[in-house]
């Protein structure tokens, strides 16, 4: 590192061919590395100039047949310093320098700006000057700043400040402010003999700020233990791994953060400075969960006003406290005329800082996919709410024939779907009573299991009978439960209406699922995160639906095919037009096409053509297409997503009327979830904790520990 002399001229003038004139002579010795910053504080002590209120101009004459250069930044100084360097006589490449007053610079109001949706600003009826239009297309809006230097031009304070705190993090060292005041703002080392220093000032009385002086080299040594113990850390990582956090469903823990700041920027983090930081991250990207409440009445207004004829409704107490919020949107409610009347009903645990319960209902779309219809939040699974619940969901469904309700046989849904659908049927969950077997009974093994499955899944009288026949040979207090529950709760045959392939809860497990994560987000942008889901589910299966040039959907579809390879080694005999005797081997099936039925019970429960039913249709060269559920079909399929979800526009230009953005919603008067490490998952029973561990169980007495072949109370044989 060596000095470089440089003569100064100042005080004079550039007349109109380039040459600077009338001016005094001074000089200055600075480091060949020089950055601006030095460069132009060295010139600003020499020559005595008041950066505060003065702009300095530098600039050198390369030769005779070249403008003036300008030195504008670190780039700048560096070819300079290249230039000087292969003649450092004090008078070659002298730098001339011209001071301008800052009210000379820029005339500018607050009213005459305003901030763009793009994040830039743009300035409105300024008078045409070159000064201006470079201040257009430089002013800073982002307080992510990599790189400051003097001359940069900030939208505001705010943005100057956050960007210099996040400067100090990055560099790891503190300072304090010495000034600050709505039109300067002055930062120094916190050593009193560092020499390091940042000003920034107001540029006129606009609100936005320029960097008049800024000196980048400490005379300090700062070590990082002293830094990481400044109580605003914690908000400054926090701002920094905001973008982490945008997508609910990205998993970035206090370890990925230690992990990234000591890689990225040298920062040595305790666990509990990351979990902090995480927390502060969260809360300037979802904002307060108590004001996410207040937000729900505008909300929804802008849901009916984009969405017509949706059911949107929300529910507070007495005392304004939130109670119960439904959503229905009006594509689901016009798909659902072309879904079979199969509603699947569960509630799931929210993770907010309210906690709550998430009451969704869903059917199968023609594909065999999940569409959801409608879902709320409500305080817990309880007969007021579940009745509520079903309440709103039938003024936005009604009613139709052959509808039917499955759940997990919660005690608060039978009562509510008996008070608010009289007579409507319901039906279990396979899994849930299956997972009532094992723990009541501690019967978990293989047989059992595919015997019980087998049985619900009979086609025939005659299937189930023989079915549960052995189930009582392997326990008879497991055939005396499902018998109290009643065989029409969870058996296909003896369902009162036909609720063909749907005899589980997985497609509303599947949505709780998909929502896992966007149950830890505030109230509001739960809201908001279904309605975008809706979006773009509604959109990829409307452009898969296209897609399709099968007649069925792609479910049915397959089923289909399977039963049309069993059809190909069977034989047909017909005895009318309409009726045929399919032989399966020694196997003897009737199948009568005009009523849609076979002897084998698939035909007219499934309402898809069997393997009897195709070779009886192949026998008679006649087309499937006419015996298929129309549920079932591409037609219904694109009709169902025949309505888009339309994206709501930006939140600046919702137009809300007076009265419902003065509407108030408090946040529920329930326990609020405790401060600290929040609890992930489900509480689970006392008997789903014991159940959890294998146990062998024995096949005579049903006693634990010991199998058949060991049991000892087994009576002896004489």
């Amino acid at each position: 590192m060596s000095k470089i002399p440089i003569m100064l001229k100042s005080n004079g003038n550039w007349d109109n061919y380039g040459r600077f004139r009338d001016f005094e002579v001074d000089a200055i010795v600075v480091d060949d590395n020089a950055n601006y910053g030095i460069l132009s504080s060295t010139i600003a002590e020499q020559l005595s100039i008041d950066t505060s209120d003065k702009i300095i101009e530098i600039k050198y004459i390369v030769n005779e047949n070249c403008p003036p250069m300008e030195i504008r930044n670190d780039m700048g100084v560096r070819a300079y310093m290249e230039t000087k360097k292969e003649n450092k006589n004090l008078g070659s490449y002298p730098l001339c320098i011209s001071v301008r007053d800052f009210n000379m610079e820029l005339a500018i109001n607050n009213e005459s700006t305003s901030a763009g949706s793009s994040g830039s600003l743009n300035l409105l009826e300024f008078p045409s000057s070159p000064a201006i239009e470079e201040y257009q297309s430089e002013i800073i809006t982002e307080s992510t700043q990599t790189y400051i230097e003097e001359g940069q031009v900030y939208q505001d304070k705010q943005t100057v400040a956050a960007a210099m705190k996040n400067y100090s993090v990055m560099h790891k060292f503190q300072f304090r402010v010495k000034r600050s005041s709505h039109r300067s703002y002055w930062l120094i080392c916190v050593a009193e003999s560092c020499k390091w220093h940042f000003k920034a000032t107001s540029i006129n009385d606009s609100a936005m700020f320029k960097i008049r002086s800024f000196s980048r080299q400490h005379t300090c040594c700062l070590m990082d233990e002293t830094f990481i113990q400044r109580k605003r850390t914690a908000a400054v990582l926090g701002s920094m791994v905001v973008p982490k956090y945008c997508d609910p469903k990205t998993v970035y823990t206090p370890k990925d953060i230690q992990t990234d700041m000591l890689s990225e920027h040298g920062l040595n983090l305790s666990y509990m400075q990351a979990w902090r930081a995480k927390e502060k991250a969260l809360q300037f990207l979802r904002g307060n969960p108590c004001d996410s409440y207040n937000k729900l009445p505008k909300y929804f207004y802008i849901l009916e006003k984009n969405y017509p004829g949706s059911v949107v409704k929300l529910k507070k107490a007495a005392d304004d406290c939130f109670l119960y919020a439904f959503v229905a949107l009006c594509t689901s409610i016009n798909g659902w005329q072309h879904c079979r009347p199969v509603i699947v009903v569960d509630g799931t645990f929210l993770k907010s800082a309210y906690m709550g319960i998430m009451l969704t209902a869903s059917t199968m779309d023609a594909a065999g996919t999940i569409f959801p219809l409608a879902y709320a939040v409500v305080d817990s699974e309880n007969d007021a709410s579940w009745k509520w619940f079903f309440e709103q969901f039938k003024e936005a469904y009604g009613e139709r024939p052959s509808m039917c309700v499955v759940s997990d046989r919660h005690e608060s849904i039978l009562k509510a779907t008996s008070v608010v659908y009289p007579g409507l049927a319901h039906y279990s969950c396979m899994w849930h009573i299956w997972t009532n077997i094992r723990s009541k009974f501690k019967k978990g093994h293989l047989q059992l299991h595919e015997l019980y499955f087998a049985t619900a899944r009979s086609y025939t009288m005659d299937e189930f009978n023989e079915r549960m026949l052995k189930i009582e040979e392997v326990d008879l207090r497991v055939k005396s439960y499902l018998y109290d529950i009643g065989y029409h709760r969870w058996s296909r045959v003896h369902a009162t209406v036909n609720r063909t392939f749907t005899m589980t809860s997985n497609i509303a497990e599947s949505l709780n699922a998909v929502t896992k994560d966007a149950r830890e987000l505030p109230i509001f942008d739960l809201f908001e995160y279904m309605r975008t889901l809706l979006e773009r589910w509604t959109k990829e299966k409307l452009s898969k639906a296209k897609g399709t040039f099968t007649y069925l959907g792609h479910k049915y579809n397959k089923e289909l095919e399977d039963n049309s390879t069993l059809s190909q080694k069977l034989r047909v005999r017909a005895s009318t037009d309409h009726i045929h005797t399919v032989l399966d081997g020694v196997k003897r099936y009737i199948v009568c096409l005009e009523n849609k039925k076979c002897s084998c019970g698939q035909f007219q429960l499934d309402e898809l053509p069997c393997a009897h039913a195709l070779a009886a249709l192949r026998h008679r060269n006649e087309t499937y297409k006419n015996y298929c559920s129309p549920y079932y079909t591409r037609k219904s399929l694109l009709l169902t997503y025949e309505m888009p979800v339309n994206p709501l526009p930006d939140k600046g230009k919702w137009e809300v009327p007076q009265h419902i953005l003065d509407e108030v919603v408090k946040p529920p008067a329930g326990d609020k979830r405790q401060p600290g490490r929040p609890h992930k998952e489900r509480y689970k029973t006392f008997d789903e904790i014991k159940s959890k561990k294998y146990k062998v169980s024995c096949g005579n007495c049903g006693g634990e520990g010991h199998n058949k072949r060991t049991c000892k109370n087994a009576p002896k044989k004489k």
